[in-house]
């Protein structure tokens, strides 16, 4: 029966306890050990390397600054192994930021790398052996400087081509697009100061003034851009749209193409210019969709007996005004005749009446939800972007901005947390660039405690791929060839979450509950697993009379089917809006997220031993339950959740005794699952490493010599071999190592290890030359375990077992205020 009630932690000071965590014994690992010859030209070719950028830059202006970006091996690109502690010193050459993964950029002189080149000539050719006092045997024994020059596979300029990927007049050509207002995006590398070398601040502030020179022409627009990256911060930088944008005293006209060339070589040539954009253009994200019939039946609107309490803003371009009697409040940005709402109202038909009006969904979704109208999309028709241009003739910062004040009322005035976010943002960006439009997200969302839900993206037409398969060889083989499908900007929203589609039950011919054919996809960027969720968001194939298999409403009130991630996306929203509702008081955003990824249901076509690798790629953590389901559990179960916050020097633990009706004779059976969601610091400065500090769950079985042993798997994911010691790549895949939500299962247990004794433990790890801020890291973390038989009582059993520990619990839907006030 579920009357088991998912349980919250109320005393998280006892969890807290003293940091362990060992220390390396060595100087570190030497990636040439045994081959003295190899280190030996590696170290001649590194070194003949930096003296060249050292010639250059001494040949350059501004006293010499320039950067350089030091790619790791790939064996090498664990935090132990970055060459921070001997060749490349803040005291000399400071990290102002990370490219890719292993990628560390720092800012230098002449005289830095002068001191970078004495470190390296210091490393020695022969290594040197010392006997081990415990076995007795030798072995060897390399100098730090040794083991970091080894672990580096080259060192290379930052240079102009690393600023930008596109011509002047491919710039010319993007920026007379309606909707480009925003003009260029420059990012600037932060100026930091080095004890030993004065010239690092003394040629950061001649390129500065240098760079405030060529941005103090008449014909340019600058301004602060919102959500910039790091304390470089960014500019939105607008070149005058006219054949005359700028004419040097004494030479002709330039022409457009010209003059950006002139503006792109200034930026281009300046060290603390780290990168040059072009602006994302939004538009409104359009599922296909067709009328069925006339005015949808009253009863699938009729208000319930339950006054709901559900909650969620509908960005879009507005909702009809036929569901007046569940709108909350309209936000009014768009005149009449510029709004178009037909996809907003079908969204909203679907937060309302999804199961009155789409019977076969699995689920019983309660009715009734209260939508937040916030209409910023006008309407375009010809698909010309210039009625966004006539709203945003900033382009997308404006449009953002919009949407903060838009959320922040609504969050301050109506408690709404949840907000439903479909829209299509395009820049000549490639697929590994976090998106300006993600990071604007994912700031709001932190800023004002609010979740945006983002569809993950439609192929166009031209790209669909065939309907899945019924063989799962022929199923991969289709997505291999799909070589566009990939997640759209902003879905790699790390704060957030997105969402992509699968197939309807009961459509003829098509595989249920599989990607459905138009749906975007993952892998989504470092430091997230993207898509987070899936749901039902029509066929890609309507059957002979139209039908999509799935119903919802337009503006004018008739029926419609459709399909689209769009309509995908409030289905995951619905169901978030309930779990907060559901609670009594106010929990975390990370509390809320974590329930939803913990329960998150994985369709039974994705267990093929075949179709497993790919299905967090496709579906994300699985598609969610109903909030009622999520709180209300069986007996044969427990779940507690613990919302704490991990400080620096301290570790998150306790200990218990596994449910006695699941252990025989010391072994342990049944099943666990735990789901981690956390809050680091997240630095974009730092590329695919923006993520600062690493947050881990774990769940450990005490061994026959007292250790504990993890026995965590992360969750739709291949089988993989255990191994004691694993490589960085390894721990990014299969510890999600790095991401802000995480989730692990045991496999069913039948009997498993010697003891009865376990460990839940929360800790964290930062990045090399980070520290864990002194107020802590924010977190999240549940704990599931359960029969899967369904018959031990392991919630009364684990109840005891925790209060003898001292491990105050109670039910979650009432205990966070009586928390708050105790």
């Amino acid at each position: 029966m579920p009357n088991a009630p998912v349980q919250l932690v109320l005393n998280n000071e006892r969890l807290r306890g003293d940091r362990k965590r060992g220390r390396p014994g060595d100087n570190g690992t030497d990636f040439f050990e045994n081959d003295d010859g190899g280190f030996a030209a590696h170290r001649e070719s590194l070194v003949a390397a930096v003296r060249a950028i050292r010639d250059s830059l001494a040949q350059a202006s501004f006293d010499g600054l320039g950067h350089v970006k030091v790619t790791m091996k790939r064996t090498a690109i664990a935090k132990t192994h970055r060459p921070q502690t001997k060749l490349f010193q803040d005291r000399w050459a400071p990290q102002v930021g990370t490219d890719g993964v292993g990628e560390p950029i720092f800012a230098v002189t002449p005289a830095a790398l002068d001191k970078v080149i004495a470190a390296m000539d210091s490393a020695e050719t022969e290594v040197a052996r010392k006997v081990d006092e415990e076995t007795g045997k030798a072995r060897l024994t390399p100098t730090r400087q040794r083991c970091e020059v080894s672990a580096i596979a080259s060192i290379t300029l930052w240079s102009e081509a690393d600023r930008r990927d596109f011509s002047a007049a491919d710039a010319a050509t993007w920026m007379q697009r309606a909707g480009a207002g925003s003009g260029y995006i420059v990012t600037c590398f932060p100026i930091v100061s080095a004890a030993d070398v004065a010239g690092v601040v003394t040629g950061a502030s001649k390129a500065l003034a240098a760079l405030e020179v060529a941005l103090s022409h008449e014909k340019l627009d600058v301004h602060p851009l919102a959500g910039a990256r790091g304390s470089g911060g960014a500019l939105s930088l607008t070149v005058a749209l006219s054949p005359r944008a700028i004419e040097p005293a004494g030479a002709s006209a330039l022409t457009l193409p010209e003059a950006h060339e002139d503006i792109l070589r200034a930026l281009g040539s300046n060290p603390l210019v780290r990168s040059i954009a072009l602006p994302p253009i939004v538009s409104a994200e359009r599922g296909s969709s067709a009328v069925l019939g006339g005015p949808a039946p009253e009863q699938y609107f009729e208000n319930s007996d339950e006054v709901p309490v559900a909650k969620v803003g509908v960005i879009d371009g507005g909702v009809g005004a036929h569901l007046d009697d569940w709108i909350g409040a309209r936000w009014g940005q768009l005149r009449d005749d510029d709004r178009d709402t037909d996809h907003g109202t079908f969204i909203s038909g679907l937060l309302i009446a999804e199961k009155r009006m789409n019977p076969a969904f699995p689920g019983e979704q309660k009715h009734g939800c209260v939508v937040y109208d916030i209409d910023v999309l006008p309407a375009d028709p010809g698909g010309t972007g210039r009625p966004f241009n006539g709203y945003y003739p900033g382009g997308f910062t404006e449009f953002f901005d919009e949407i903060e004040q838009a959320v922040a009322e609504y969050r301050r005035e109506y408690g709404v947390r949840v907000f439903n976010l479909s829209i299509n943002v395009r820049a000549p960006r490639t697929s590994q660039t976090y998106g300006w439009s993600a990071e604007r997200l994912d700031e709001i969302a932190v800023k004002h405690d609010v979740i945006f839900v983002i569809s993950a993206g439609n192929l166009d037409p031209a790209d669909t791929r065939p309907e899945w398969h019924s063989t799962p060889t022929n199923a991969l083989a289709a997505l291999t060839a799909d070589t566009v499908g990939f997640l759209a900007e902003p879905g790699e929203s790390l704060r957030n979450v997105s969402v992509s589609a699968v197939n309807p039950p009961r459509m003829p011919g098509q595989v249920p509950l599989a990607l459905a054919r138009y749906s975007r996809r993952g892998p989504g960027l470092r430091g997230a697993t993207k898509p987070d969720f899936a749901h039902i968001g029509g066929s890609g194939s309507p059957l002979a009379d139209g039908s999509r298999g799935i119903l919802s409403v337009n503006g004018d009130g008739a029926l419609v089917t459709g399909c689209g991630t769009s309509y995908a996306a409030p289905l995951v929203a619905r169901r978030l809006a309930d779990l907060d509702s559901l609670i009594d008081g106010e929990v975390s955003r990370e509390v809320l997220l974590a329930l939803m990824v913990h329960f998150a249901n994985t369709p039974l076509l994705y267990s093929h031993k075949m179709l497993r690798p790919a299905a967090q790629n496709l579906i994300g953590f699985g598609m969610p339950i109903t909030a009622e389901k999520m709180l209300q559990r069986d007996d044969s179960e427990i779940t507690l959740v613990v919302s704490s916050v991990i400080r620096p020097r301290e570790d998150n633990w306790f200990e218990f005794r596994w449910p006695d009706a699941l252990v025989d004779d010391g072994k342990c059976r049944g099943q666990a699952r735990v789901t981690l969601v956390a809050r680091p610091p997240v630095a974009y400065q730092h590329g695919d490493e923006r993520v600062r500090a690493n947050i881990d769950a774990h769940l450990k079985q005490r061994k026959k010599n007292g250790k504990f042993a993890t026995r965590l798997k992360r969750v739709n994911a291949a089988p993989t071999p255990d191994k004691e010691h694993k490589s960085e790549h390894e721990l990014l895949v299969e510890s999600m190592k790095w991401q802000l939500v995480k989730s692990f299962e045991t496999p069913k247990m039948t009997g498993s290890g010697p003891s009865a004794e376990w460990r839940f433990q929360v800790d964290y790890l930062e990045r090399a030359d980070e520290h864990l801020p002194v107020e802590g890291i924010p977190y999240a973390a549940i704990l599931t375990i359960a029969d899967p038989k369904g018959q031990a009582p392991v919630f009364t059993q684990m109840r005891q077992n925790l209060n003898a520990v001292n491990v105050q619990t109670d039910d979650i839907r009432t205990s966070i205020r009586t928390r708050a006030t105790t």
